[in-house]
């Protein structure tokens, strides 16, 4: 191999495990460099790349009036938990595949998030006979191929081709709605997310995921994406009032029998730096490591996703309705006092109007413990449930917002350690409660050790108490959170 031959292959091999590297290392750290990738040829361009990422929390909850845990009556809870936990590997033989898979655990504690039907050693089920939390089932998250039909970057001159297309195939998070709802795991701003920024989450899809066809790439300033997938079979029984002469209830709930195809789809102009798109992954924060400022948009359509009952009985023939979700949003991270001090403020916002048919309601919460009501008490109690349960999903609309700054270098004389304080808020209006408002907020910070490689986060936030179809007072939770990842 010549000299000239030779320095060509180094700098496409440079230029490979970097474009393969950016996507996890912004907002990380100068030092990681490409990782754990294990190399399959001499030059570097084949290669598989390891990615593993935990998040481990500690609790204090002020829980919903009347809530009994483990059937023991309850006012306050603290636990620890093990949020998430991902394997993910990735791999390129060649500039025009790609394959990559996850394999993950989600919300283990001293009673969720153990495998069902485990009694003693597992999840004892919905008796309790049995440790509701112990050896938690690892299962895939995600996995997907990808075909490179017009590259990023022309094979041969390196330049930057003005479109792209990649067309893949598989259980893919290349979903629409919203950039929040791809979100990566491993880079929130605010410890996590709101939840409704992933709407169908759990139902129709797995974890924000589903099967089908994507497409990707750039226009110009554009990023796109946009999918066909089959969801996942919700079937439901719509429910029915107890009394002889009630009306229809018209309540909305997951039933996609007939079994429709979705469509999905989502773009963003980048007005500054362009994000990197070989992942479907958007990032939460870059710590002072990027300038972005983008604005998007995205929808998602299903006909036949949510169902009632024509007559108000259980043997009443179904009527089906469609789920139309559109957002729009703005991203903005912007680094500023130099490279000695390096600020940042990052910020985004987005709106959501959702329809999943008349009066639909979803009621959730991030690690729910083993929770009902308390025996004998006779209080009022909220609409949304026991524990720390709150309206999150329904027919109506949501506005979300969150900032935070990143603190200077200077602040406390070191590159490695920086601090960003953050905040947040949410506002929700649901069909099935009328015109009420409902509203949450956060605030807290980020220590980051090593960037997103090593950080301990922590943060209070509200969620509303539902009494008469509105609001009548919040009750909040605070979290310390600590996350490695390599």
């Amino acid at each position: 191999m010549n000299s000239q031959k030779y320095i060509r292959h180094t700098l496409a091999t440079i230029l490979l495990i970097l474009g393969s590297t950016v996507v996890y290392a912004q907002g990380g750290s100068p030092s990681y460099t490409d990782g754990l990738t294990v190399k399959l040829d001499s030059t570097g361009r084949k290669y598989v790349r390891f990615l593993i990422w935990t998040d481990f929390r500690a609790r204090y909850t002020d829980l919903n009036p009347g809530t009994a845990v483990n059937g023991i009556a309850k006012e306050h809870m603290f636990d620890f938990s093990v949020r998430q936990f991902r394997l993910a590997l990735y791999s390129q033989l060649s500039p025009r595949y790609l394959i990559l898979g996850t394999i993950g655990m989600d919300n283990q504690s001293f009673s969720s998030g153990g495998s069902a039907g485990g009694g003693n050693t597992g999840n004892g089920g919905a008796t309790f006979n049995g440790t509701l939390g112990k050896k938690p089932s690892l299962y895939v998250h995600e996995l997907w191929n990808e075909f490179t039909v017009v590259p990023d970057n022309d094979f041969k001159t390196k330049k930057r081709n003005f479109a792209s297309l990649y067309i893949g195939t598989g259980l893919h998070y290349w979903v629409g709605i919203s950039r929040m709802s791809s979100l990566s795991s491993f880079n929130f701003l605010a410890i996590d997310a709101p939840i409704y920024n992933w709407p169908l989450i759990d139902n129709s899809d797995q974890l924000g995921r589903q099967v089908g066809v994507y497409i990707k790439g750039n226009i110009g300033p554009v990023s796109y994406r946009w999918a066909v997938n089959k969801p996942f079979t919700i079937v439901n029984p719509a429910i029915v009032y107890n009394s002889p002469n009630a009306p229809e209830l018209n309540y909305a709930v997951d039933n996609n029998a007939k079994g429709d195809l979705s469509t999905t789809g989502y773009a963003a102009w980048n007005f500054f730096e362009r994000e990197n798109t070989l992942v479907p992954y958007t990032t939460g924060t870059y710590v002072g490591t990027k300038k972005v400022f983008n604005i998007g948009a995205g929808y998602y359509h299903t006909g036949n996703g949510t169902s009632t009952q024509v007559d108000n009985t259980t043997i009443s023939a179904f009527k089906y309705h469609d789920i139309n979700i559109w957002a729009a949003d703005v991203f903005a991270d912007i680094p500023f006092g130099g490279d000695r001090q390096n600020w940042a403020i990052t910020g985004y916002s987005v709106y959501y109007h959702d329809d999943f048919g008349p009066n639909y309601l979803r009621n959730g919460s991030i690690i729910n413990e083993n929770v009902g009501p308390a025996k004998g008490y006779t209080g009022v109690v909220s609409q949304a449930g026991y524990g720390n349960l709150a309206p999150i999903i329904g027919t109506g609309s949501s506005w979300f917002t969150q900032a935070g700054l990143l603190l200077p270098k200077t602040l406390l004389k070191t590159d490695a350690i920086r601090i960003q304080p953050f905040a947040e808020y949410s506002l929700q209006q649901f069909d099935r409660y009328g015109t009420s408002k409902f509203t949450w907020w956060s605030a807290g910070g980020n220590i980051y050790l090593d960037g997103h490689h090593a950080r301990i986060s922590f943060k209070y936030q509200t969620r509303p108490i539902v009494i008469d179809n509105h609001q009548a007072y919040s009750k909040g939770t605070f979290v310390i959170a600590t996350q490695v990842f390599l």
